[in-house]
């Protein structure tokens, strides 16, 4: 089965692929048995369709989560980085559709995923028994390293340390312009001029008395 790269990309974006989803209490054993008895007729289905397909179990270990996820693909990337397919093609190139096991738990590894290939779409129905049987040791063996990471020592988170603080650069002493002496402003005393009231002499009018003289 092959597909052309921006049809793959167009298909995966658009969302018109199958997928589904299922939660499953932790297997007791923690084996891949019920896991796979989830996956398998979805994937059966798909892989007859010729068909773009995702398929998860969401579990838990020790209280961390387990997802376990079968998936086609043409790059060994889970779906959700389609964005990043374009680095590894042309989109005008024809690339080979294959299944990918992935199993992401913080207790797998440093990483929190394991992927390994399972073969090509277009040959899977060919030998399924084999297929089948290969899905089912890779992911024990997946299981087995969820187990052996549960039991490892939990790493103690490291303190980040504070960067250095920038020694400050010494400030620069601020300059305060001198203002310039003020002008002293001499103000003239305005003498008050006394007003001296000149005192108005009034002169007295002296009527003189015309003598008539009697006449002889």
């Amino acid at each position: 089965m092959k597909i052309e790269v921006q049809a793959f990309i167009n298909q995966i974006q658009d969302q018109t692929y199958l997928t589904d989803e299922y939660e499953l209490p932790t297997p007791d054993p923690f084996v891949a048995d019920g896991i796979l008895a989830q996956l398998k007729p979805a994937i059966d289905k798909a892989i007859e369709k010729q068909a773009l397909a995702s398929f998860s179990v969401l579990t838990e270990y020790a209280g961390e989560p387990v997802k376990v996820t079968l998936e086609t693909g043409i790059v060994n990337l889970p779906l959700q980085y389609i964005k990043k397919v374009n680095q590894f093609f042309e989109l005008d190139d024809q690339a080979e559709v294959n299944l990918y096991l992935y199993v992401t738990s913080p207790l797998i590894n440093r990483s929190n995923m394991r992927i390994d290939l399972i073969g090509t779409v277009a040959s899977f129905e060919e030998s399924a028994a084999a297929n089948w049987t290969k899905i089912a040791d890779l992911l024990t063996k997946d299981l087995e390293a969820v187990v052996i990471g549960s039991q490892a020592p939990k790493e103690e988170p490291v303190e980040k340390k504070a960067p250095a603080k920038k020694k400050a650069a010494p400030k620069k002493m601020a300059t305060t312009k001198k203002k310039a002496p003020a002008k002293k402003t001499t103000a003239k005393k305005t003498a008050t001029q006394k007003t001296t009231t000149q005192k108005t002499t009034t002169k007295k009018t002296t009527t003189k008395k015309k003598t008539t003289k009697k006449a002889d």
